[in-house]
């Protein structure tokens, strides 16, 4: 085994110094020097150096660099799930767009690939009745309601979709409509509070 891997630095430096890649070659752990030497060799000498006793190559792992690998896979995994069931949930393109940079075209496309219809035209509102219930449930979800980034929520909005089975492009609207609702006149507020619509369409 120790052979195998150490056949396989000598030929990876081998072909970085051929390339004259000799950043990445020395990156490897080898000096100019035995850079230069190593391009010297014949096939041959590379197999026998590669079968020496002692090993003269080791492989180690940069931990750091692995683990910050790991944690970017992790949230690329996260963030295409995320994309995926805003989707599912009837995420608007131009929320798609605002939360994820995609456009019409990608939305159209991700929708094809999840075996979601096409959808034309704009989702319609809520009865006045079903907001009331949505805005209490948004109270309990989002941890600052009333603030203007509140919209920025995703997980908490994706929540409230899922639970009142409203579209999320909808969700988004009604949550942006609540905020700039509750950042205005304390007769706003109450209207709100009460069950009528603070804001216009």
């Amino acid at each position: 085994m120790d052979s195998v891997v150490t056949l396989s630095i000598l030929r990876q430096a081998i072909t970085y110094v051929r390339e004259g890649n000799m950043r990445r070659a020395r990156a490897l752990g080898f000096t100019d020097p035995e850079l230069r030497e190593l391009r010297r060799l014949s096939a041959t000498d590379v197999d026998a150096l590669a079968s020496s006793n002692p090993v003269v190559c080791r492989l180690s792992v940069d931990h750091e660099l692995l683990g910050g690998v790991f944690r970017r896979l992790s949230t690329d995994v996260d963030r295409e799930k995320t994309i995926d069931r805003c989707l599912m949930l009837g995420a608007s393109v131009q929320m798609m767009y605002s939360f994820f940079g995609l456009t019409g075209n990608d939305c159209s496309t991700r929708r094809a690939l999840l075996g979601l219809e096409s959808r034309q035209g704009r989702l319609a509102m809520p009865a006045e009745e079903s907001e009331h219930d949505a805005y209490r449930r948004w109270q309990q979800i989002c941890d600052a309601p009333d603030d203007v980034r509140a919209a920025d929520d995703i997980q908490g909005m994706i929540v409230l979709a899922e639970e009142t089975d409203i579209p999320l492009g909808v969700v988004w609207q009604l949550v942006k409509n609540w905020s700039r609702a509750t950042s205005g006149s304390p007769a706003k507020l109450q209207l709100l509070s009460d069950g009528g619509r603070a804001c216009a369409r």
